[in-house]
């Protein structure tokens, strides 16, 4: 590990080196001024100007001016981004106007590729590029939300607030039947990582590769897309200092729907009247009963009965001075209540202030450059007790040994730290808490709310628990570049990563965990990356680019896990597992380890920039195969052809000023398997007759395949009127066979499952991107960028089982357009997958008369089917009208991924004003709002209501016609009168949620994502304090949605049990550069 540091180290000194001219013998000078114009005759700003072979620069200032001095016969080189460098004597000259002409490969018209760059004229694969001034505010510590709505084919879905979290990242709709967790291979700087190791300021450019022909290069670990990072290097010129602050006000958008003490006892104590055992819930120890005493974890009870046992003076000084509350028994009236009020909403979010620092340092001349970077991000969530730290720090540094001789370093570390919570007990249990329940003890300690750990207040398990976790990761990499002939040129890197985190979490005691448990885990990941790559470029005759390469690429990967747990300690200052009962000690280790052996190569070539080709092929080895089936290929090819180019072009060419048809093919792979998938498992210790012995846990197969995905693209790309309009087309179809997948075998082999290979998924799909610049004159323009996206996936192979189209799970229901009973759900040949289906509710019973020939309902439990139905009683649709409901009367009610996504973003600026308005839309899905339903249902016998139970649409009485069910506080759910929700092993597509149409909604939305404006302040003032540029940001970020879905957000895939949201937030930064 030090011997590493030191190497690197050894190529970053040089970098600083830089900043110190070489002694030298004195030369003549003069002072230069001049004026840098571009091609339209408008001053340049911010244009570097350096004198060559020393450090010696300046910038040009708000009207284009610049002043230098110079040796008399030296030579002043100009570069600014996007425009042509250009080198000019000085020859003893002292006024130099410079005209710069824009760069036919200006940066932004290059994109990195696997193992390379090529200029996007040249490109004939489906690659997205975005900028780093696409990125100027990061609203998350995570750079990949900064993409969602910017990249075509890309979803992000950010479903979780939780500082820290990572988006779900589907590229083309996945690949797998579960998308959400088909994240891409993150390339940074050629090296193999993941997003949480890069600061958002440190980026430069990221790309997303999409098809198999542009990600058929890195083979095995391309099947899912990959998003390239470049982060920022030193440029020659004048060294510079840049800082940036930011500060966000976050804040929970949408409060949940939950009803006030006084609806709650309303709606609860008249519900109680009709339970089977009404003094249990009116006199019991609830939230709404009586028989709550001092200091109980409910305050409701009777006002004289606390009067009687605590006396007048303490009932008064509740009332008047503790904010404690009366109202008449709706149970019983005449008697009168008292109760202490408690918006558990209020204990449960908070609105944090966030900071965001950065500051770097960047210059370099001809022969070495550098970038450094600090970082520091601290985010409080918008939750009591979660937030989300991070230090990091990055070196990029050059030095030219020869003029045919470069290396390169790297070094990056980062450190974080967590804390989160468990959204199901927190965001569904803990907030739907009753606002009867006592908030503080009378000694200012929390109450619990109930004595079960997965069910209390906020205030309570943030007040007793610990919980951290910490990563602390480093990366270093070194390269070098010989560039043995002109054109040829060999690159040998090598890449180190070191990922460690700890995780710490103890409770004290309390009322509720008594025992002090204890868990502390250690996980320890070293990454080292290998890569030799010779490349060479050669243009014949100025019309034949040639660029060839060849490479080898070695990857080691070793996992280590520990953790230790127990409970039972003595004492609330030992968190440690030193403090446990030694009986309660568990603990456990594993280690994994991994190697990978590659082999590549890749030709690009083009006649004249018109007919493009290119051709790539990567041999992939992975030690988790077996002998026979370690190593694959994975092939890719592409052609484009830029008809603009072509003389017969020429008339359409003011109309149409770029056109280009391009078309790929590739595969690529994915080995998604353990070692032990392939050598089994096997478990010591184990007891068997008496006797200690070795357990086989998991079956081997030693027949596994790589799984594969061909990928099939055609593409446009058009610029009209010279480019102020720009269009991409694609067209993809994507096909994943030999899929690695768990196949469930018979009960008698004594393994549940092995891991095979089998079935196939088809994707086919098209995207569409616009760039427009409907207005621009001198002091306004007007930008657009919109992009849509569809695709579709389907189940394409499953082994043979005999049922039609080979399904596997779903069930039957009866199909009223065919008349007949069919099968559906699950998986099955031929259909998309994800369906959901649900019993249909078609209203309430308004009398015990209209329920009394109510059909069977199957769902209901035993206690209550011979009851029957009675008044409040759902009405469920019998669809095959055999008088039974079951499972066979479900409908279909859509799926639970979208298939379609876009944005719509508009920019206008004005002279230095800069106005953003960005907007993404995802729409083809329906969620199940499981947390309204399990409000509705009492899921607990005590959980809070929402407001539908003062609804006009609930049933309240006898001869109501309504929409929504009765309420009942015996749980719906528990006690089976299924009127609210209907889980059961037995119902298709289930999966967490109520399986009722009242509360599944369309999840498509429009999301208001950002407003931000910006203005560059350049004054004669600001240089005068050195300070070259100052750039002032005011945003607001995820405004809110238009939706049809009723629950806190829509970014939620399935059913919604209730969500850590996505914050508002009101950021404003600044940053200057000196």
């Amino acid at each position: 590990m030090s011997g590493i540091l030191l190497v690197i180290l050894s190529f970053c000194i040089p970098a600083f080196s830089a900043s110190l001219e070489a002694l030298g013998i004195e030369q003549k000078k003069v002072t230069v001024n001049g004026v840098v114009l571009d091609d339209t005759r408008e001053p340049l700003i911010g244009v570097s100007v350096l004198v060559k072979g020393s450090q010696q620069g300046t910038v040009t200032d708000l009207d284009g001016k610049y002043s230098i001095t110079a040796p008399a016969d030296g030579i002043l080189v100009f570069s600014f981004v996007g425009m042509e460098k250009q080198e000019i004597p000085v020859k003893g000259r002292n006024n130099i106007l410079v005209t710069m002409r824009s760069s036919s490969v200006a940066l932004s018209d290059v994109v990195v590729i696997g193992y390379g760059k090529q200029s996007k004229a040249a490109l004939t694969s489906a690659i997205t590029k975005v900028d780093s001034k696409d990125m100027a505010i990061s609203p998350t510590g995570n750079p990949m939300s900064m993409l969602q709505g910017k990249v075509p084919g890309m979803e992000i879905r950010v479903n979780s607030g939780q500082p820290g979290a990572d988006p779900q990242i589907i590229v083309r709709g996945g690949t797998t039947t579960a998308p959400e967790s088909d994240s891409p291979m993150v390339i940074i700087d050629g090296v193999i990582r993941t997003m949480k190791d890069i600061n958002y300021a440190d980026i430069e450019t990221i790309q997303v590769l999409k098809d198999a022909a542009s990600t058929a290069i890195y083979g095995s670990k391309a099947s899912r897309g990959i998003v390239m990072i470049t982060t920022k290097q030193g440029k020659a010129g004048k060294g510079s200092i840049s800082f940036s602050y930011g500060l966000s006000v976050d804040h929970q958008p949408k409060r949940m729907p939950l009803s006030g003490a006084r609806e709650y006892l309303t709606a609860t104590r008249t519900a109680a009247l009709h339970a089977t055992d009404p003094d249990k819930y009116l006199s019991g120890t609830f939230a709404m009963s009586t028989a709550n005493k001092r200091n109980a974890l409910n305050t409701t009870a009777f006002l004289d009965d606390y009067i009687a046992n605590y006396g007048q003076g303490y009932v008064e000084d509740l009332l008047y001075n503790q904010g404690w509350e009366m109202m008449e028994d709706p149970a019983n009236p005449g008697k009168m209540l008292i109760f202490k009020e408690t918006d558990f909403q209020d204990n449960l979010f908070q609105t944090p202030v966030n900071h965001d620092f950065n500051i770097n340092f960047s210059g370099g001349n001809e022969k070495a450059t550098y970038y450094m970077s600090l970082g520091y991000l601290t985010q409080d969530g918008i939750v009591v007790g979660t937030h989300y730290n991070r230090w990091s720090f990055l070196t990029n540094a050059s030095y030219k040994i020869r003029k045919n001789l470069t290396v390169k370093g790297m070094v990056n570390y980062s450190m974080r730290t967590t804390a989160g919570i468990n959204e199901n007990n927190v965001m569904s249990r803990a907030a739907k808490m009753p606002p009867t329940v006592r908030q503080y003890y009378e000694d200012g300690t929390p109450a619990p709310g109930e004595l079960t750990s997965s069910f209390r207040t906020r205030l309570h398990e943030v007040y007793y628990q610990e919980k951290e976790n910490r990563v602390s990761r480093i990366n270093l990499s070194a390269e070098l570049d010989w560039e043995i002939i002109p054109g040829l040129h060999l690159k040998p890197m090598f890449s180190y990563t070191n990922n460690e985190g700890k995780d710490h979490n103890f409770e004290r005691y309390n009322e509720v965990v008594k025992n002090r448990p204890v868990s502390e885990a250690h996980n320890m990941d070293l990454h080292y990356q290998y890569d030799l790559i010779l490349n060479y470029a050669k243009t014949i005759k100025d019309k034949h680019n040639l660029d060839l390469m060849v490479g080898g690429n070695y990857i080691y990967d070793n996992w280590y896990r520990f953790s230790g747990s127990g409970y039972g300690g003595t004492s609330d200052y030992i968190e440690t597992l030193n403090g446990i009962a030694t009986e309660s000690a568990k603990t456990t280790s594993t280690f994994e380890e991994k190697k990978m052996n590659s082999y590549f190569g890749r030709v690009n070539y083009n006649y004249d920039m018109k007919y493009l080709f290119s051709a790539s092929i990567r041999y992939d080895g992975s030690s988790h195969f077996a002998a026979n089936h370690k190593f694959a290929a994975f092939p890719g090819v592409s052609a484009g052809w830029n008809m603009h180019r072509e003389a017969f072009f020429e008339p359409l060419s003011k109309v149409v000023s770029n056109l280009k048809l391009r078309a790929s093919w590739g595969k690529t792979g994915y080995d998604n398997l353990a070692l032990e998938n392939t050598e089994g498992s096997y478990e010591a210790g184990k007891n068997y007759a008496g006797e200690a012995g070795i357990l086989n846990t998991v079956l081997m197969n030693r027949n596994l395949l790589w799984e594969e995905t061909t990928s099939t693209d055609l593409g446009l790309e058009a610029g009209f009127l010279n480019n102020r309009i720009n269009l991409s087309f694609d067209a993809y179809y994507k096909k994943t066979t030999n899929r690695l997948l768990n196949e469930n075998l018979w009960s008698e082999t004594g393994f549940a499952s092995i891991k095979s290979n089998f079935g196939s998924l088809n994707t086919k799909g098209v995207e569409i991107a616009i760039n427009a610049i409907p207005i621009q004159t001198h002091d306004f323009r007007w930008n657009i960028d919109a992009n849509f996206s569809i695709w579709r996936t389907t189940i394409g192979k499953l082994p043979n089982n005999g049922a039609d189209k080979n399904r596997t799970g779903g069930g039957i229901i009866f199909d009223p357009k065919l008349g007949k009973y069919v099968e559906v759900g699950g998986f099955a040949e031929g259909e998309r997958f994800g369906s959901r289906f649900a019993y249909q509710l078609d209203g309430v019973y308004a009398t015990d008369e209209d329920a009394a020939n109510a059909p069977y309902d199957e769902g209901v439990s035993s206690g209550w089917l011979g009851k029957g139905k009675c008044a409040g009683d759902a009405i469920w649709r019998d669809v095959d009208g055999n008088g039974i409901i079951n499972s066979k009367d479900m409908v279909f009610v859509g799926y639970i991924h979208p298939d379609k996504m876009g944005s719509f973003n508009n920019t206008f600026t004005y002279k230095n004003f800069t106005l953003r308005i960005a907007t993404d839309f995802s729409s083809g899905n329906v969620i199940d709002n499981h947390f309204r339903a399990q409000a509705n249902a009492n899921s607990r016998n005590n959980f809070a209501t929402i407001h539908d139970v003062a609804s006009s649409k609930m049933w309240h009485k006898p001869g109501d016609i309504a929409s929504i069910p009765r309420y009942d506080v015996e749980s719906d759910w528990d006690n089976g009168k299924r009127n609210h929700g209907r889980p059961s092993s037995s119902t298709i597509g289930f999966s967490g949620g109520s399986a009722n149409t009242l509360y599944i909604k369309k999840g498509d939305y429009l999301a208001f994502r950002e407003v931000s404006l910006s203005y560059p302040l350049r004054t004669k003032w600001l240089r005068a304090a050195k300070i070259e540029t100052l750039d002032l940001t005011a945003a607001v970020y995820n405004l809110g949605y238009w939706t049809a879905y009723d629950g806190l957000t829509p970014e939620v895939i399935g059913a919604d049990a209730g969500k850590y949201s996505r914050p508002r937030q009101f950021i404003f930064s600044v940053k200057f550069t000196m």
